[in-house]
């Protein structure tokens, strides 16, 4: 059985509803939405475990501080179809603040003390005896040196590399460089130089929001795939979604270039995810993941889990 690994951060999830952002030392008023498990590391191996489930294991590597909420992390993620190796350090575990206006955006502080207490021997290690057949999948909260430490040793070993570059600030060139499979939206790609260039020697996925996603290859487009219509209610997680299902797809095809079906089922996963309020809960179900990939077509499920 395949395995996959994502080493990332795990963060508690608290979201805020305001009429609108706040302005330069304004003080506004917001009511509490919900609380839950969050950070890109877990959101995306969450939905890899879901629509995993079956196929192959997934791991998460994260770490946690000695506090309440890292209390309320451990136990959120118990339940999930994953192996979660959450380290405990003794700086604050990290957390996000989510603020969401009348439109509906969202605009994210998250800490990343925890995450980026991890050192590149520390991400090394977590590959264990992971070889050709599987999988690494990286963001952006760890520091560069120990993402890249992880990234190389990956390469050596033939592991398939994965990497979201989110947040931008936590990701450089080198990086980018070592990995297969780039995932990025609109604004992260023209952050690092456009898809033309990012797509140079490897496979390049876009997101679009709700116009859907492009592949790009060694600055050629090379499918376009048009969005799932829904009516959105919360953006949260939309994009770890996508990027989760795209590599469960590819991962049960046995396929490293992504494929329409491939990049159609992502896009129903994300839209599903923006139709629901909240983060993980926002997630298609194991279920949900096991009626789309049984299905015809792109992958889109019927009966109530088709998006609306």
């Amino acid at each position: 059985m395949a395995q996959v690994v994502v080493i990332g951060n795990i963060a508690l999830d608290e979201t805020l509803a305001v009429e609108a952002f706040p302005a330069p030392g304004a003080s506004i008023a917001g009511s509490a939405i919900s609380q839950s498990v969050g950070g890109k590391g877990a959101n995306q191996a969450i939905a890899l475990a879901r629509a995993l489930a079956g196929v192959a294991t997934v791991r998460l590597v994260a770490a946690i501080g000695p506090d309440p909420r890292g209390q309320v992390l451990a136990a959120g993620v118990a339940d999930e179809p994953l192996d979660a190796q959450l380290t405990r350090r003794d700086s604050p575990t990290d957390f996000s603040v989510i603020l969401r206006d009348r439109n509906r955006e969202n605009t994210i502080v998250t800490t990343q003390d925890c995450a980026r207490a991890m050192t590149p021997a520390e991400a090394v290690a977590a590959l264990g005896a992971l070889g050709a057949g599987d999988a690494l999948v990286l963001q952006g909260n760890l520091r560069p040196e120990t993402s890249l430490a992880a990234l190389a040793e990956a390469g050596r070993r033939g592991i398939w590399r994965i990497l979201n570059p989110s947040p931008v600030e936590g990701c450089n060139d080198a990086m980018l460089a070592e990995c297969d499979l780039l995932c990025v939206n609109e604004g992260e790609a023209e952050h690092f130089g456009g898809v033309a260039r990012l797509s140079q020697g490897r496979v390049l996925v876009r997101t679009l929001g709700p116009k859907g996603a492009e592949v790009w290859r060694d600055g050629t487009l090379q499918l376009a795939v048009p969005g799932h219509p829904v009516a959105a209610l919360d953006p949260t997680g939309a994009g770890d979604c996508f990027l989760a299902a795209l590599v469960a797809a590819m991962i049960r095809h046995g396929r490293r270039q992504p494929e329409a079906g491939d990049v159609g089922l992502a896009s129903w996963a994300a839209g599903i995810c923006v139709s629901r309020l909240g983060t993980q809960g926002a997630f298609p179900s194991v279920a949900e993941f096991a009626a789309a990939f049984t299905a015809e077509g792109v992958g889109a499920p019927t009966g109530s889990a088709q998006p609306r």
